[in-house]
């Protein structure tokens, strides 16, 4: 856990990470006061920058925060993540797709090693390291670029399949 939430300071976005996971309970109360007045919080966004800035991402990260923060983070670090091994070697051994994996080069939520870990537990999957990019900026940005190499995995699934049947 060290490794994955360090008890940082700063960047905010490592604040948020340190806070949610080692101070599990008072991060959930923060995530839900956050999701119960969602509406102000992006009211206030707009405000402040004088609807100058593309809200979405705020939008949708106040929508999801408690999902994200109570659910999955919680999960994956105090309750499933031991789990992760197993449900890696499945995917290895008993399901036949191709695995891809994009990660920022600079993403500071996740370190890249862990993107190639999993590549050591599935020997099949393809890890995309794009540089310059962060934990958002990999799709935010460069989304026509993101939906192209999604499209080539598509088709690429889909012609194994037809060659399959």
């Amino acid at each position: 856990m060290r490794k994955v939430a360090p008890k940082n300071i700063w960047p905010p976005m490592q604040f948020g990470a340190s806070l949610i996971s080692w101070y599990e309970h008072l991060g959930r109360t923060v995530c839900l006061v956050l999701c119960k007045s969602h509406r102000l919080v992006d009211s206030l966004t707009r405000l402040f920058t004088l609807n100058r800035m593309r809200t979405y991402l705020i939008e949708g990260f106040l929508c999801h925060i408690h999902n994200g923060s109570w659910h999955t983070l919680h999960n994956i670090i105090f309750g499933s993540g031991g789990k992760l091994e197993s449900y890696l070697d499945h995917v290895r051994d008993h399901v036949d797709c191709d695995v891809t994996i994009f990660h920022g080069g600079k993403d500071e939520v996740i370190p890249v090693e862990c993107s190639y870990s999993v590549k050591t537990k599935v020997p099949r999957a393809t890890v995309h390291v794009i540089p310059d990019k962060d934990h958002i900026t990999i799709v935010v940005g460069r989304q026509k670029d993101f939906a192209r190499e999604l499209e080539l995995i598509w088709q690429r699934s889909t012609t194994l399949i037809s060659e399959y049947i």
